[in-house]
């Protein structure tokens, strides 16, 4: 850490410690500040988790459209498969 932040930090220290007319003063003015940014958090926390939320369901959508694509490929090699194989046995026989 830095000599003037440490410097910082021991002045308000004391001023709080010696003055406390001070500390309730800072005290009071210091909790709007604090009920604000916990609001904010909780805020922002919401809309992050709602983000969340709207990426995760394009990604199983995206998973979705995937397995589908997937599965009509196996299906469309597993006919051509089929059609093949009477083509082979029908061969065989003219052959024995």
């Amino acid at each position: 850490m830095r000599k003037d932040f440490l410097l910082g930090a021991a002045l308000a220290t004391g001023a709080v410690l010696l003055v406390p007319g001070l500390a309730l003063a800072m005290s009071r003015a210091g909790k709007p500040v604090l009920r604000a940014a916990m609001k904010t958090g909780a805020v922002a926390y919401t809309e992050f988790r709602r983000a969340g939320a709207e990426v995760y369901e394009h990604m199983e959508d995206i998973a979705a459209e995937m397995r589908a694509e997937m599965q009509a490929a196996e299906d469309e090699a597993e006919a051509a498969d089929a059609a093949a194989a009477p083509e082979a046995e029908t061969g065989e026989e003219a052959r024995g």
